[in-house]
């Protein structure tokens, strides 16, 4: 029955048309003739299957899919869909649907992933119509009838989901267009002045307003590379930001005519204009998006959108609108929302922070009054080397000036204070480093200048005597100078290393690694993690050839005479790791404070997520860094991750204490437990990887970082053979005579090792077996063979590379290695976590980064060193049993 009543309401409206003259009734016959095709369509598809009235309803709404709004007010939705002859516009249902011949012509790929599914129905129907009985209604019908028989394209609908064309349809997680859409059902999860603030935004979305406009434009949205890694549809921080400040265009028109061209250009974009009544907030919410159709997206991502909102909405509102959103395609769930504005993490309300600054100020007045009683001091020995030289001149005579100015060149230790002299000339002829002078000190045999204990202590903060012992390019006769270029070159490794780590984490093609990881030379840099046991090697080395010259040059006898051996040991242990732990964790505590507090600020203020939880980690678990067992627990609580290498090192040292002292007396049961120690670490890597089913690969080095990578008992064999190589060096006392064609036998070997732990798994499948015995050698190997370089240069059989790694050019870069290690992580997180948009990486722009950061790494770490580890080092030697003089 109802079908014949609509029939009857149509043929009403088109005699109510044809009762309309000219140009006003061809207008609204053009408007309605869609509208009758789609109803006609479902009125005989409804008898063809003999349905109810209620089914005839059912259809009807089942065929109006919802549309994007193409005007101010309207709002497609269940109860006004039965509005179908015309909107507030004049615009008619049909005409919403005027793509559909483009969509007819959509490719075959489309369809086959999902894009867009086209059903074209092709049965036939009736075409016994009755006659038009005006010219109007004869049209119509015509008309309907030409469309009917012909085939009709439909929108399908599959698992209740509404197939889009593109990509970027299909990408939509919340825009304007869905934020005006849902509105309805939106506002229902908010409330609040955040509520009242979204009514306007959308409000302004309808009316096209300028500032409206450009909050959308601020928020980010999907625009390309989404198969290429780019997770981060961030949008424009700085737009949302400056939409909070009302700029008006400049009208000083007295301008030159770049100025103008400029000032029109101003005009166009966002630092001109009026701002949002309401102000506003940048918000990166990170999301777990996947999909029904995994030919599009294969596994769950997750995404980073930003949203610029009204500031009144918190982080916890916003998270529960995007939670409420309905996306086309993408089911998703809000993990976190960040909004730099805010940020809730005040610095200086932070105690730790409180502490830093504390320090820092103190440390800047010792620095200060350091220099300024150094310069005081220089200033007093010049004045009496001039009353000296003209007391010479005048009794004895220019001959005699030589012989008297060389009289000053003495150091003499009286009463524990120190007597400086006069003559520079020790400091270049010195054979030790550690006592050249480089402040100009003097005394005379009538009046010496002689500086009390606290006296030197100050003079340790001495910024003048810190640079030029960083700066000196000569090094003494207890150190292996090949050591300085080989700390050197593994630390910019370690650099190259880690930015290419960082900054990939914040690319929006990090699909990028997925490629170069297939390149040959890429290899360099997934292997920069030997250069770790290249420290651990030089570790062992100085310790060990250091302590033995030491203990026969008996320089220990302080410690060790007139006592029992076994409390002469632990004297001696304890000794070196007191020495060893005020050396070190003066910078290290300075620097752990400094991960603590920028994590914070990080972790609240950054629009990007932070790369680590240091802000969570360092507070609770801080002194486990300061005891040096951070690796002895689990990675997830450990703060300042790079920091486990300082830890194992320490462990391992304390063992050589351990080894080296009770070598003094029981040598070969040193050697023996040195070799038992050496075995359990192999035999235990070797297990855990097999244990583990560890493949290593040049995919992820970084594989069972927790069982394998920083845990002690599997990094110990680097350090046993430094150990070694140092005893090497101490009994041939750099003294080996090697044939040239031993030399180039250990070269080749060497070098064509170090070759294979380099390239040797690029494009290399390993089995479990072959893998846990390669994860048990490659360190100790790699430690080999720069055992063997180092016995090598020091003992005049090095060639080209003794002068290379020797270069004097390259001492002031190891002397502040220590603290680059310490820095350049913070300096990589601080340019990252100062992004607001991510980077598109390549070759060149990862080089240049990598240049910049090292710079950049180095500056930072010579003022640390000069501030915190030169004054300790330095001090440490003023107050050791074999004092020394100052070095200022």
């Amino acid at each position: 029955m109802s079908r014949f009543v609509l029939i009857i309401l149509v043929i009403s409206a088109t005699y109510t048309i044809g009762a309309d003259p000219g140009e006003k009734e061809s207008a609204r016959e053009e408007k309605l003739r869609s509208a009758l095709i789609d109803a006609f369509q479902n009125i005989k598809k409804a008898s063809s299957k003999g349905g109810l009235d209620d089914d005839l309803s059912s259809d009807l709404l089942g065929s109006m899919i919802p549309l994007p709004n193409t005007s101010k007010n309207e709002k497609f939705t269940t109860e006004d869909s039965f509005d179908l002859f015309a909107d507030d516009d004049g615009l008619t249902f049909a005409e919403a649907f005027g793509n559909v011949e483009t969509e007819r012509r959509m490719s075959t790929t489309e369809k086959s992933h999902n894009v867009q599914h086209i059903v074209k129905t092709t049965k036939p129907v009736d075409k016994t119509t009755s006659k038009p009985t005006n010219d109007v209604l004869g049209k119509l019908t015509d008309s309907i009838r030409n469309t009917v028989n012909e085939p009709r394209i439909q929108i399908g609908v599959i698992s209740n989901e509404t197939h889009l064309m593109g990509l970027e349809s299909m990408l939509r997680v919340m825009d304007a267009q869905i934020l005006v859409e849902q509105w309805g059902s939106l506002q229902k999860v908010i409330k609040g002045h955040c509520k009242e603030d979204l009514q306007e935004y959308i409000e302004g979305l309808q009316e096209n307003m300028l500032w409206a406009l450009k909050m959308e434009d601020a928020s980010g949205r999907y625009t390309s590379m989404f198969y290429w890694g780019n997770n981060y549809w961030t949008g424009s921080a700085e737009l949302c930001s400056i939409l909070n400040d009302q700029h008006t265009p400049s009208k000083n028109h007295n301008r030159s005519v770049d100025s103008q061209i400029f000032s029109e250009w101003r005009q166009d974009v966002s630092v001109t204009g009026f701002g949002p009544p309401f102000e506003t907030a940048f918000y990166n919410v990170r999301m777990s998006v996947s999909t029904n159709l995994t030919d599009i997206v294969k596994t769950r991502r997750t995404l980073h959108l930003g949203l610029c909102l009204p500031r009144a909405c918190s982080r916890e509102q916003v998270g529960d609108l995007v939670n409420a959103v309905h996306a086309p395609l993408l089911n998703h769930k809000v993990v976190t929302v960040r909004s730099p504005q805010h940020g809730g993490y005040s610095y200086i309300e932070d105690p730790t922070f409180q502490i830093l600054l504390g320090v820092s100020c103190l440390v800047g007045l010792l620095l200060i009054a350091g220099t300024a009683y150094d310069m005081k001091i220089a200033r007093e020995v010049r004045a009496r080397r001039c009353r000296a030289v003209n007391m010479v001149s005048a009794e004895n005579g220019a001959s005699d000036l030589r012989l008297g100015l060389n009289g000053l060149d003495s150091i003499t230790v009286a009463k524990g204070k120190s007597m400086y002299s006069v003559n520079n000339n020790i400091a270049i002829n010195s054979n030790n480093s550690e006592e050249r002078l480089t402040a100009e000190t003097s005394s005379t045999t009538e009046e010496e200048l002689k500086l009390s204990v606290w006296s030197e202590l100050l003079l340790s903060f001495s910024m003048k005597a810190n640079i030029l012992q960083i700066l000196d390019q000569s090094v003494g006769s207890d150190t292996v100078p090949v050591v300085h270029g080989l700390r050197s070159l593994s630390m910019v490794w370690i650099i190259f290393g880690h930015t290419c780590i960082v900054v990939f984490k914040y690319a929006d093609n990090t699909a990028l690694r997925a490629i170069l990881e297939k390149s040959f030379w890429f290899q360099l840099i997934i292997s920069a993690v030997y250069s770790v046991d290249t420290f651990f090697c030089l570790g062992g080395i100085l310790v060990s050839f250091l302590y033995f010259r030491t203990n026969a040059k008996g320089k220990l006898d302080r410690l060790t005479k007139g006592r029992h051996k076994l409390t002469a040991g632990v004297l001696q242990f304890f000794g070196l790791i007191g020495y060893r732990f005020a050396r070190l964790t003066a910078p290290y505590l300075f620097m752990l404070g400094v991960v603590e507090v920028t994590m914070k600020w990080f972790a609240n203020n950054a629009v990007f997520e932070q790369p680590a939880n240091d802000h969570e980690t360092c507070p609770q678990y801080w002194w486990r860094n300061l005891l040096y067992i951070n690796t002895l627990f689990p990675v997830e609580q450990m703060c300042m991750l790079w920091s486990w290498y300082l830890s194992d090192d320490t462990q391992f040292y304390a063992v050589s204490a351990i080894l080296l002292i009770l070598a003094t007396s029981q040598f070969k049961l040193s050697v023996i437990l040195t070799g038992l120690f050496f075995l359990s670490s192999l035999i235990t890597t070797g297990f855990v990887s097999y244990s583990s089913q560890h493949i290593p690969n040049s995919e992820d080095p970084f594989t069972q970082f927790d069982k394998i990578y920083d845990k002690p008992w599997t990094r110990l064999g680097p350090y046993l053979v430094g150990m070694a190589t140092g005893w090497i060096l101490f009994k041939t006392n750099l003294k080996i005579n090697m044939g040239r064609i031993w030399a180039s036998v250990g070269w080749t070997v060497c070098t064509l090792t170090l070759l294979f732990l380099i390239f040797g798994l690029y494009r290399t499948e390993l089995d479990v077996t072959s893998a846990a015995i390669y994860s048990a050698l490659s360190h100790s190997l790699w430690a080999a063979c720069v055992g063997w370089v180092i016995i090598a240069c020091s003992t005049g059989h090095g060639g080209w590379v003794r002068p290379l790694l020797s270069a004097p050019v390259l001492y002031p870069f190891s002397r502040v290695t220590y603290c680059a290690y310490l820095v350049h992580p913070v300096v990589l997180r601080y340019v990252a976590m100062h992004l607001t948009h991510p980077i598109h990486l390549g070759e060149l722009l990862v080089f240049v980064l990598f240049l910049g950061l090292t710079v950049i790494s180095y500056f930072l770490a010579f003022v640390i060193s000069v501030a915190f580890e030169a004054p300790i080092v330095t001090m440490l030697k003023i107050l050791s049993p074999q004092k020394k003089p100052h070095r200022v």
